[in-house]
């Protein structure tokens, strides 16, 4: 395989990864309301976590065609700084320099492997 289909390859795997993360986190956010909530709107809540994190899991498995998962995997942590924001956003929850701290670690490693990904083996 050349080089350029490999890139697009694994581009396509980061973008799927990213979907799926997101997909996680949303899933998430929608079970912490349900859990709040009573009667059948939170089972309505629970149904839809349930979807968006079932919908995460099949992006992820597509994902992994794509792209190393030494590679991927870790990617899935982007979930994480996400669930982050949205806490802060729907539930208002704190941000604090610890939380930022970790994130921007998160974040970084990330892109590491996003690079480390398109380099060459040696």
């Amino acid at each position: 395989m050349d080089a350029k289909n490999k890139q697009q390859k694994l581009s396509l795997g980061i973008i799927l990864i990213l979907i799926a993360a997101t997909l996680s986190s949303l899933g998430q956010l929608a079970w912490k309301f349900g859990a709040d909530g009573t009667g059948s709107y939170a089972i309505l809540l629970y149904a839809i976590g349930f979807l968006a994190a079932g919908a995460g899991m099949f992006f992820m498995m597509a994902a992994f065609r794509y792209g190393e998962v030494s590679i991927l995997q870790p990617m899935m942590s982007l979930g994480f700084a996400l669930s982050i924001l949205l806490g802060a956003l729907f539930l208002n929850e704190s941000i604090t320099w610890y939380k930022l701290l970790g994130t921007g670690f998160i974040i970084a490693g990330s892109i590491l492997l996003g690079i480390e990904g398109n380099e060459e083996t040696v």
